[in-house]
């Protein structure tokens, strides 16, 4: 008897130690530690390992999943004007990426001005859903050419090739234009820190200056401004993250 009482404190008394070694939550040795749906990450329990751990439209960032910024899964899931490439909204490239009887202009989706010539004025024709000046009419005088925002990932001060076919198209209107003085304005998205929002606004506009002076822009007929996020929409931020040329 005294020995079968033995074995069974002594199988209580291992249970107890088992038991007593399990780590205070959050810390963790296995998942099992850990709450249900968590995992044990360098013994600490969180919520993801990485991004297949969270829903769609989200990241695996520090331990937590969080929303992907400017996520989108169709173009339906942006703000108006934008479409949705790569599972990010941001501004349209070409009418391709646009619905039906619409176009692409300034980096936003809009309705086509006609769908044909019934619906320009007299002496005009629907051309690429624009009414323009017919042969008849005589050739419109050409008006003066204008200056283009260059757009940003997010994030970044980088050109990429979008943007510099925009900087070659500014620097061609301000030869026409003859020179002049001209302010590169950063702007930012209202995502991270007002600092560090004006910190990255200058950072993009000093990156447009760098290389329109590399085209052969003055360096001295060009001013560095920064917004920050001060004029952010709150909404369309792929339309935030830009430089303006004014």
């Amino acid at each position: 008897m005294n020995k079968r009482m033995g074995i069974i404190v002594s199988v209580i008394f291992g249970a107890l130690l088992v038991v007593g070694c399990k780590p205070d939550y959050p810390n963790c040795k296995t998942d099992e530690h850990c709450h249900e749906g968590e995992f044990c990450v360098n013994n600490l329990c969180q919520q993801c390992r990485n991004d297949q751990d969270c829903p769609v439209g989200q990241e695996c960032s520090g331990g937590g999943c969080r929303a992907i910024p400017n996520y989108c899964s169709t173009s339906a899931d942006c703000a108006a004007g934008q479409v949705c490439r790569d599972n990010s909204c941001g501004p349209c490239i070409s009418n391709d990426e646009c619905g039906d009887g619409q176009i692409c202009a300034d980096g936003a989706c809009i309705a086509a001005e006609c769908q044909n010539d019934s619906q320009c004025p007299a002496g005009l024709s629907c051309v690429n859903y624009k009414c323009v000046v017919t042969e008849e009419a005589g050739p419109a005088p050409a008006p003066e050419c204008t200056l283009e925002s260059v757009y940003f990932e997010f994030d970044s001060s980088e050109v990429d090739s979008a943007g510099r076919a925009v900087l070659d198209g500014n620097f061609a209107c301000l030869q026409e234009r003859g020179g002049g003085q001209i302010t590169l304005e950063g702007h930012c998205d209202a995502a991270g820190t007002t600092e560090y929002n004006m910190a990255l606004g200058e950072r993009r506009a000093r990156m447009v200056h760098k290389l329109m002076k590399a085209m052969g822009v003055d360096g001295k007929d060009m001013r560095v401004v920064s917004k920050g996020e001060e004029e952010s929409t709150g909404g369309n931020v792929a339309q935030d993250r830009r430089v303006d040329f004014k």
